[in-house]
């Protein structure tokens, strides 16, 4: 493009920003406080809803505007229309599969609209006011005076509150149809005249391993701790979900004050004009991603006459088709549409996944989404912010029911600590998928896959209605498992199981489709559960058996390896003998390590390369897991087996090889290896180098609390993606709220921001940032400045 054209189009866009930013908001007056202390963080001051979400859009644009930016390109369905074909969302899905995915879903503004209408007032004035203050903004700057990223970009325009509509449903379909983007756009009908397959009984691993990874892109711990629990008898809180350091799934920090109304701090994900994860003066929370199914599949029984065609109690039905096109760049600047056509039944729309759960000639399967249709998101939070006690949280979570897919785990000035996964979940009792799961493969790939399928040939099989439920179908929120303690509540995204291992919260009243109980146990729960039931007793090595703040803290940045403590002992036995003569030099480098993911720590990635693989060997454990000792297995290695100890050796000998193979040293420091990677303004990388860890690939192996995941990148090393996000420690006191807190990746994605990486170096070095709460806390800031916005 020319610079002549350049300018021309940089002038038009920045009219159309101007009109349409004047037509959207001429009616409404929205005036906040912008208000920033130390790190960036923002502090909105407000006299009505709408100004709130005003001063929190502008603020959250002067500092993430083309991360979210790009974000609205997705939800829009218009990626491929102006980056390209074969690129990719942050997360990874093709821009070609992502714009089908979110034309279809969110192509209908009248849908969108009548789903913001469902929201409370308040909420649609909030969610209003974000897209006035992000679009001032973008007046105020100017399309060519944008940050780098997105500097002059030509598909960068205003947004309205249906673009945040669209937002709201993509972050409410993540956990569900959200995991199947590639599989619904690449689903067709059989062939003509194609003959039918069975099933050979063999499930295609690396799709289904690709499939759990997906589902464990997002994680969290959280611990509660009641007043028996603590040094003053008040409640405590720790609070670290596990997000992506790129996108719109990363927190943005903020405080948010309309006078005796609502004062609350904590992290959102972008676009949110309320908190999702913080405190107040009364109550402090956090969310953990669940295990709860917020889908079923429907096999669909298809008539033999027709493959378009399904059986319902008897009757033939047609599918419904929706051909949905997109625009495609080319690479000579040219668009070209792409179609997919879209078949739904009466339960959802058809996706092919893996066999058997595939569309043959007898049967084709749908998906039916709980999130759907929660439009609830906005209202769940807005109550959860104004709660004055961990009752008014349950509360908020019942009459609501609009989580989408998490706990949520919670501790108040009282001293009660809380649990609960009052989420949005099919109805679909233990009886109920009995009787309707379809056959035994079915009832196989429920309890292997996780993925409920129920029979779509009978409408009894249909998610039960109940009157207690604000959504039809979905399971009422009196009905789903939460506990109170007045010692402690965990989760590190398993299910409710073992929130407190001395309460068994298992019962038959709750549906499987919530959390199959038994279930073995990740290595961060069995760690969370045991650093708490130590310090209680008083076994830790510390004095005392009460938790205070700084203990708290240590804990969540211990960087201990459970897995290690428990696996690695055998291994070194093993690694005494003869038969693992060819590894002695990675023995000896796993036998100094000190079993923790440390700056320090020689061998960590040694550790976790080895480990990733081990746990996968057949029989590996010596005493495998347990129901009745959930908490204490699976433990040891099975050296005693002469396969399994040749496939250890192996194992270790292969991540050695990986390593070296990769430029780097195997008993190097972990801060040596491992980097939080970013941009600089000049185009270079800053690299910061980052403790804690993770399997490779994602998942709960090594079992370190603080999980930070990272790729191999050769000749660089370990580049962290995922990971501890926005950690609090809430500590409630008699003089009021005692916070402290990191966002890992820090406030700011634009390079040129003083906020770009400020809070990066201090997670990395530990050193917790204490958060300005009170008006004095805050004017008294070093960093205090403010500026009042109105239009």
């Amino acid at each position: 493009m020319s610079c002549i054209v350049q300018r021309a189009v940089t002038a038009a866009l920045a009219i159309a920003v101007a009109a349409g930013a004047t037509a959207a908001f001429a009616q409404t007056k929205y005036t906040a406080e912008v208000r920033r202390t130390s790190f960036g963080i923002a502090h909105i001051k407000a006299s009505d809803y709408g100004s709130v979400g005003y001063g929190v859009g502008y603020a959250f644009a002067q500092d993430n505007f083309c991360t979210m930016a790009d974000e609205f390109l997705t939800v829009r369905g218009e990626r491929a229309k102006y980056l390209g074909g074969t690129g990719s969302t942050p997360y990874g899905v093709n821009n070609v599969f992502s714009d089908l995915f979110f034309t279809y879903f969110n192509g209908d503004a009248a849908v969108l609209a009548a789903g913001l209408a469902k929201m409370k007032p308040e909420v649609q004035a909030a969610f209003k006011g974000w897209a006035a203050g992000f679009n001032r903004y973008l007046r105020d700057t100017g399309v060519a005076n944008l940050p780098a990223p997105c500097k002059g970009a030509p598909f960068i325009s205003p947004v309205d509150e249906i673009d945040m509509m669209r937002l709201v449903r993509r972050y409410a379909l993540q956990a569900s149809s959200g995991n199947f983007i590639a599989a619904m756009m690449n689903t067709f009908p059989p062939a003509a005249g194609a003959a039918a397959k069975d099933w050979d009984g063999t499930y295609d691993e690396q799709y289904w391993r690709e499939y759990q990874k997906r589902r464990e892109q997002l994680g969290s711990n959280a611990l509660a701790l009641g007043s028996d629990a603590t040094d003053n008898g008040k409640g405590m809180l720790l609070g670290n979900p596990h997000f992506p350091w790129v996108g719109t799934l990363r927190f943005f920090q903020f405080h948010v004050t309309l006078p005796g109304q609502l004062d609350v701090m904590g992290g959102s994900l972008s676009g949110f004009p309320f908190i999702n994860i913080g405190f107040n003066k009364d109550v402090a929370w956090s969310h953990t991603v669940d295990k709860a199914n917020h889908f079923t599949l429907f096999q669909l029984k298809l008539d033999p006459a027709n493959p378009r065609k399904y059986i319902v109690d008897g009757q033939s039905k047609d599918m419904t088709s929706k051909t949905v096109t997109v625009q495609v760049r080319q690479a000579d600047g040219s668009l070209a549409p792409v179609s997919r056509v879209i078949y739904s039944s009466q339960w959802g729309p058809l996706l092919s996944l893996s066999a058997p759960l595939v569309w043959g000639t007898a049967n084709a399967y749908a998906i039916k989404d709980a999130n759907l249709e929660n439009w609830r998101l906005g209202d769940q939070w807005f109550d959860m912010n104004r709660a004055a006690s961990v009752l008014e949280i349950e509360k908020a979570l019942e009459t609501n029911l609009g989580i989408p897919w998490v706990n949520t785990i919670a501790a108040d000035r009282a001293g009660s600590a809380f649990y609960a996964d009052i989420s949005t979940a099919p109805n679909v009792d233990r009886f109920h998928q009995s009787t309707c799961t379809p056959d035994v493969t079915m009832a196989g790939v429920f309890a292997q896959l996780g993925v409920p399928v129920l029979d779509g040939s009978r409408s009894a099989c249909d998610w039960v209605k109940d009157a207690a439920s604000p959504q039809p179908g979905l399971l009422p929120g009196s009905r789903m498992p939460r506990l109170y303690r007045s010692d402690f509540v965990q989760n590190s995204n398993d299910n409710y199981w073992m929130t407190n291992p001395a309460q068994d919260l298992y019962s038959w009243h709750i549906p499987a489709v919530v959390g199959i109980v038994p279930q073995q146990q990740g290595n961060r729960t069995r760690l969370g559960v045991a650093q708490a039931q130590a310090r209680l007793a008083g076994t830790d090595g510390r004095a005392g058996n009460k938790f205070t703040l700084p203990i708290l803290q240590e804990i969540a940045l211990s960087n201990r390896s459970y897995a290690a403590d428990t696996f690695l002992p055998d291994m070194l036995t093993l690694c005494a003998t003869e038969a693992a003569a060819s590894v002695k030099s990675l023995c000896d480098v796993l036998a100094a390590w000190d079993r923790k993911f440390e700056l320090a720590s020689r061998g960590a990635h040694l550790f976790k390369e080895f480990f990733t693989t081990a746990a996968a060997i057949p029989g590996v454990y010596a005493v495998p897991f347990d129901y009745l000792n959930p908490l204490t297995t699976p433990r040891g290695l099975a050296i005693s087996t002469p396969t399994v100890a040749g496939a250890l050796v192996a194992a270790l000998g292969a991540a050695g090889k990986k390593i070296t193979d990769a430029g780097l040293t195997v008993d190097a420091p972990l801060g040596m290896v491992q980097f939080a990677t970013q941009t600089a303004l000049t185009g270079g990388q800053v690299i910061l180098p980052m403790h804690g860890g993770d399997s490779a690939g994602g998942g709960d192996l090594v079992g370190v609390y603080n999980k930070i995941t990272s790729s191999l990148v050769p000749g660089l090393g370990y580049v962290v993606s995922t990971g501890t996000s926005y950690i609090q420690t809430v500590q409630f006191t008699d003089g009021g709220v005692n916070a402290q807190a990191f966002l890992s990746y820090s406030q700011s994605s634009n390079p040129a921001s003083p906020h770009f990486s400020d809070q990066t170096a201090r997670f990395a070095a530990k050193q917790w940032i204490t958060l300005p709460f009170t008006e004095a806390a805050i004017t008294a800031d070093p960093a205090y400045r403010t500026s009042t916005i109105s239009e």
